[in-house]
Protein backbone atom coordinates (compact mmCIF):
# COMPACT_ATOMS: atom_id res chain seq x y z
CA UNK A 1 0.00 0.00 0.00
CA UNK A 2 1.22 3.54 -0.69
CA UNK A 3 0.37 7.20 0.60
CA UNK A 4 1.04 10.85 -0.33
CA UNK A 5 0.01 13.47 0.92
CA UNK A 6 -0.06 16.43 -1.23
CA UNK A 7 -0.48 20.36 0.42
CA UNK A 8 -0.80 23.45 -2.27
CA UNK A 9 -1.88 27.16 -1.76
CA UNK A 10 -3.65 29.13 -4.28
CA UNK A 11 -3.98 32.66 -4.44
CA UNK A 12 -7.23 32.91 -5.66
CA UNK A 13 -10.44 32.62 -3.52
CA UNK A 14 -12.27 29.25 -2.41
CA UNK A 15 -15.29 29.52 -4.76
CA UNK A 16 -12.97 30.67 -7.38
CA UNK A 17 -10.64 27.12 -7.15
CA UNK A 18 -13.49 25.08 -6.58
CA UNK A 19 -15.44 26.64 -9.48
CA UNK A 20 -12.72 25.72 -11.64
CA UNK A 21 -11.73 22.67 -10.29
CA UNK A 22 -15.29 21.51 -10.51
CA UNK A 23 -16.05 22.30 -13.88
CA UNK A 24 -18.88 20.59 -15.86
CA UNK A 25 -16.25 19.67 -18.43
CA UNK A 26 -13.72 18.00 -15.74
CA UNK A 27 -10.34 18.61 -15.87
CA UNK A 28 -10.10 20.53 -19.26
CA UNK A 29 -7.28 22.70 -17.85
CA UNK A 30 -5.18 19.86 -17.03
CA UNK A 31 -2.52 18.00 -19.30
CA UNK A 32 -5.19 14.55 -19.93
CA UNK A 33 -6.16 13.57 -23.33
CA UNK A 34 -9.00 13.10 -22.56
CA UNK A 35 -11.57 13.35 -19.57
CA UNK A 36 -15.34 12.24 -19.94
CA UNK A 37 -18.48 11.06 -17.59
CA UNK A 38 -19.02 7.65 -18.56
CA UNK A 39 -21.88 7.72 -16.36
CA UNK A 40 -24.45 9.69 -14.08
CA UNK A 41 -24.42 13.48 -13.91
CA UNK A 42 -21.53 15.24 -13.84
CA UNK A 43 -20.04 15.77 -10.26
CA UNK A 44 -23.08 14.02 -8.52
CA UNK A 45 -22.12 10.99 -5.72
CA UNK A 46 -21.50 7.68 -7.71
CA UNK A 47 -20.79 8.86 -11.54
CA UNK A 48 -17.75 7.68 -13.21
CA UNK A 49 -15.14 9.30 -15.68
CA UNK A 50 -13.22 7.93 -18.33
CA UNK A 51 -9.61 9.20 -18.55
CA UNK A 52 -6.97 8.64 -21.03
CA UNK A 53 -3.85 10.57 -19.91
CA UNK A 54 -1.21 11.72 -22.01
CA UNK A 55 1.63 9.10 -22.28
CA UNK A 56 0.39 6.07 -20.71
CA UNK A 57 0.68 3.71 -22.81
CA UNK A 58 -2.81 2.48 -23.08
CA UNK A 59 -3.85 2.74 -19.98
CA UNK A 60 -7.38 4.00 -19.28
CA UNK A 61 -8.99 5.19 -15.55
CA UNK A 62 -12.21 4.40 -14.57
CA UNK A 63 -12.86 7.20 -11.86
CA UNK A 64 -15.94 6.86 -9.05
CA UNK A 65 -16.99 9.99 -7.22
CA UNK A 66 -17.69 9.16 -3.92
CA UNK A 67 -18.41 12.19 -2.29
CA UNK A 68 -18.61 15.90 -3.43
CA UNK A 69 -19.09 18.47 -1.01
CA UNK A 70 -19.03 21.73 -2.73
CA UNK A 71 -16.55 24.27 -1.54
CA UNK A 72 -15.31 21.32 1.09
CA UNK A 73 -14.20 17.87 -0.43
CA UNK A 74 -14.06 15.82 -3.00
CA UNK A 75 -13.31 12.14 -3.19
CA UNK A 76 -12.89 9.14 -5.80
CA UNK A 77 -12.03 6.01 -5.98
CA UNK A 78 -9.75 5.06 -9.13
CA UNK A 79 -8.99 1.89 -10.74
CA UNK A 80 -6.30 1.51 -13.62
CA UNK A 81 -3.81 -1.43 -14.65
CA UNK A 82 -4.31 -3.36 -11.56
CA UNK A 83 -4.53 -0.64 -9.19
CA UNK A 84 -7.20 0.95 -6.68
CA UNK A 85 -6.48 4.36 -5.46
CA UNK A 86 -8.58 6.49 -3.04
CA UNK A 87 -8.21 10.13 -3.08
CA UNK A 88 -9.77 12.84 -0.24
CA UNK A 89 -9.17 16.40 -1.47
CA UNK A 90 -10.05 19.06 0.92
CA UNK A 91 -10.59 22.73 0.07
CA UNK A 92 -10.06 25.55 2.63
CA UNK A 93 -10.28 29.27 2.16
CA UNK A 94 -7.28 30.66 4.48
CA UNK A 95 -8.44 34.10 3.26
CA UNK A 96 -10.40 35.82 1.01
CA UNK A 97 -7.91 35.33 -1.93
CA UNK A 98 -6.06 32.25 -0.64
CA UNK A 99 -7.45 28.72 -0.60
CA UNK A 100 -5.52 25.33 0.73
CA UNK A 101 -5.76 22.25 -0.89
CA UNK A 102 -5.13 19.04 0.64
CA UNK A 103 -5.15 15.77 -0.98
CA UNK A 104 -4.83 12.62 0.59
CA UNK A 105 -3.99 9.55 -2.14
CA UNK A 106 -3.88 6.00 -1.36
CA UNK A 107 -3.56 2.83 -3.29
CA UNK A 108 -2.98 -0.73 -3.80
CA UNK A 109 -2.24 -2.79 -6.77
CA UNK A 110 0.69 -4.90 -8.50
CA UNK A 111 1.35 -2.67 -11.55
CA UNK A 112 4.50 -1.44 -10.38
CA UNK A 113 5.81 -5.33 -10.43
CA UNK A 114 4.70 -6.02 -13.69
CA UNK A 115 6.27 -2.17 -15.10
CA UNK A 116 9.47 -2.03 -13.48
CA UNK A 117 9.14 0.85 -11.65
CA UNK A 118 8.17 2.66 -8.46
CA UNK A 119 4.57 3.05 -9.00
CA UNK A 120 4.16 5.57 -5.78
CA UNK A 121 6.46 7.76 -7.08
CA UNK A 122 4.62 8.19 -10.37
CA UNK A 123 1.59 8.22 -8.62
CA UNK A 124 2.46 11.14 -6.70
CA UNK A 125 4.56 12.96 -9.44
CA UNK A 126 1.50 12.94 -11.72
CA UNK A 127 -0.92 14.09 -8.40
CA UNK A 128 1.11 16.87 -8.46
CA UNK A 129 1.19 17.93 -11.94
CA UNK A 130 -2.20 17.89 -11.83
CA UNK A 131 -2.51 20.49 -9.04
CA UNK A 132 0.21 22.52 -10.31
CA UNK A 133 -1.58 22.74 -13.51
CA UNK A 134 -5.42 23.62 -11.81
CA UNK A 135 -2.91 26.31 -9.74
CA UNK A 136 -2.02 27.15 -12.89
CA UNK A 137 -5.51 27.86 -14.40
CA UNK A 138 -6.63 29.58 -11.55
CA UNK A 139 -3.50 32.23 -12.19
CA UNK A 140 -4.17 32.44 -15.85
CA UNK A 141 -7.61 32.81 -15.39
CA UNK A 142 -6.88 36.04 -12.15
CA UNK A 143 -4.70 37.64 -15.00
CA UNK A 144 -7.16 37.95 -17.47
CA UNK A 145 -9.93 38.77 -15.16
CA UNK A 146 -7.73 42.34 -14.18
CA UNK A 147 -6.82 42.99 -17.77
CA UNK A 148 -7.66 45.97 -19.28
CA UNK A 149 -8.62 45.81 -22.54
CA UNK A 150 -9.18 49.47 -25.13
CA UNK A 151 -12.75 49.02 -24.34
CA UNK A 152 -12.78 49.42 -20.96
CA UNK A 153 -10.79 52.49 -20.75
CA UNK A 154 -13.44 55.69 -20.89
CA UNK A 155 -12.64 58.51 -22.98
CA UNK A 156 -11.54 60.72 -20.13
CA UNK A 157 -9.03 57.66 -19.02
CA UNK A 158 -7.93 58.04 -22.62
CA UNK A 159 -7.28 61.28 -22.63
CA UNK A 160 -5.30 61.32 -19.52
CA UNK A 161 -2.97 58.42 -21.54
CA UNK A 162 -1.97 60.60 -24.39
Amino acid sequence: MGRSDIHLTINRSLRDVFDIYAQPDPFRWSDMRKVQWSSGKPWEVESRMRIEPNDSFGIVIDQVLTHFEPYKRVDFITHFAGVTMTTQTNFRALADTETQLDSQIEFVGTFSRIAGFALGAAIESGARRFFSQLKAECDRQADSAHRVTPEQVTPAENRSAE
